[in-house]
């Protein structure tokens, strides 16, 4: 599994990630990759990453007295995937996948993923990044990772004004075509 501070909390100017791979050889092979095609990690981003790390653990929270980070983060990402799910299923033209419930490691309970991007599909086969452009919602085509014209992927993770804002949009277009 592959994590970014851009992703986990919003912190992408600190250009930092990390992974968690079974196989060590593998690991190893990462490890060397990366040696080799940078420079390192430079230890302004390397004390920024302790820090956030340092915030977001149990023990940070607790003095400060916040929602825990995690249980944040998942209820906000659920509550925007279901609010996806209504707008898509009153339109006609758009799919969304479907994510089976799985029992999480880290929550220790079955839950349904959240992912940070939706891959929307038209179910009629149209250019879903040309559809969108013409309704201002900046996507990404499917065709750029490997797919297909009439998918695009959608980020969940904006500001919670954009979101709305993508969903006011979304429902137009399905109303309208």
């Amino acid at each position: 599994m592959l994590f970014t501070f851009s992703k986990c909390t919003g912190h992408a100017g600190s250009r930092i990630g990390w992974a968690i791979v079974k196989d060590e050889r593998i690991a190893r092979r990462m490890t060397k990759f990366i040696e080799l095609s940078s420079i390192g990690v430079s230890k302004e981003s390397q004390l920024r990453a302790a820090k956030i790390l340092e915030v977001i653990s149990d023990d940070g929270l607790q003095n400060f007295g916040f929602e825990n980070f995690f249980e944040y983060s998942h209820r906000v990402m659920a509550e925007r995937w279901e609010r996806l799910r209504e707008v898509v299923e009153s339109s006609e033209i758009f799919r969304l996948p479907e994510y089976p419930e799985d029992f999480c490691n880290f929550n220790k309970e079955l839950t349904r993923s959240c992912p940070a991007f939706a891959w929307l599909e038209s179910k009629e086969g149209r250019d879903m990044e040309s559809l969108f452009k013409e309704h201002k919602i900046l996507t990404r085509s499917g065709m750029r990772f490997g797919s297909e014209v009439k998918h695009v992927r959608i980020s969940m993770v904006s500001r919670e004004e954009m979101f709305d804002l993508f969903l006011e949009r979304l429902a137009a277009i399905g109303k309208s075509a």
